[in-house]
């Protein structure tokens, strides 16, 4: 597992989207990544595991840089800054699945204890080829297998290769410290302002900083230290991150015009969003598109 350390991290955000509505979730489809320099980094609260089926580019997990080639593997540790894009003239393409350890309602031990593990016992994450960890890499791929199994109880099964391959993590030896818990907590005091903020981003009028204060029961001057501290962003630049970033899933995942996906994500006209757009991507939203 080999990369580069970043001394100058570019800035990170939240997903509009806080988390995922479901445990588990698998995206079996060979998404290619984008092109474009990485600029900004994102987080979630999920474990992320990802194959690259095809395909090379680069990833960055927290601050390092890992180049991959297809075959190779990805583990994003929850409240890990990261992104991924791929080479111009070789885009590589993934399958990820992501697991919620903070939903599991198991009864059994190891289940109630699954996020404890993660959080305290788990420092492995980035990009490995399956050959330097052969049994993680078997785990991860019965877990991508098994989602797309419709027998009975396969939905069961795949929730216990999770389970095995955070046992697994935990028993690699590593020096990396990905400082869950302090990420998580912060995260959680910032949660009801970034839950807003995905509600109404429609809505300057409900997206001001004293708003945002008093859904998280703070002062502006302490939201706005959990935010630079956090995302390194003020509350301002998150929600022009967050609107581009909702477009570009909108853009990606919707028929709405143009101009609907504009209306949608804030902006006064349809002028202002294509220039903020391409001051955040380098291109136009309908080149996005295509």
């Amino acid at each position: 597992m080999q990369y580069t350390n970043i001394s100058q991290l570019p800035a990170f955000y939240s997903p509009v989207y806080i988390g995922n509505t479901e445990k588990f979730v698998c995206y079996t489809a060979q998404h290619p990544l984008s092109c474009q320099p990485i600029k900004s980094l994102h987080f979630h609260k999920c474990l992320e595991i990802g194959v690259c089926t095809n395909g090379s580019g680069s990833c960055i997990i927290d601050d390092r840089l890992y180049k991959y080639n297809k075959g190779d593997m990805q583990i994003v540790l929850p409240y890990q800054p990261h992104l991924a894009n791929g080479d111009e003239h070789n885009c590589g393409r993934w399958i990820w699945f992501s697991y919620d350890p903070y939903k599991l309602t198991s009864s059994d031990d190891i289940g109630n204890r699954i996020a404890t593990i993660i959080e305290k016992q788990v420092n492995f994450s980035g990009v490995f080829s399956p050959d330097e960890h052969p049994q993680l890499a078997a785990i991860i791929n019965k877990c991508i297998c098994e989602t797309q199994n419709t027998k009975g109880l396969s939905h069961l099964y795949t929730l216990l290769l999770v389970q095995q391959l955070i046992l697994e993590l935990s028993r690699i030896d590593c020096e990396l410290k990905p400082n869950i818990i302090p990420r998580r907590r912060s995260f959680d005091k910032m949660l009801p302002a970034l839950s807003h903020i995905s509600e109404n981003l429609n809505n300057s009028q409900e997206l001001t900083l004293e708003t945002l204060a008093n859904k998280c029961f703070v002062s502006t001057a302490t939201l706005r230290r959990y935010f630079y501290e956090f995302t390194d962003m003020s509350p301002q630049q998150f929600i022009a991150q967050a609107r581009i970033n909702h477009s570009q899933y909108l853009l990606s995942n919707t028929n709405k015009s143009i101009t609907e996906i504009s209306d949608a994500v804030g902006f006064e006209s349809i002028s202002c969003f294509t220039r903020a757009f391409k001051k955040h991507c380098g291109i136009s939203p309908s080149e996005y598109r295509k």
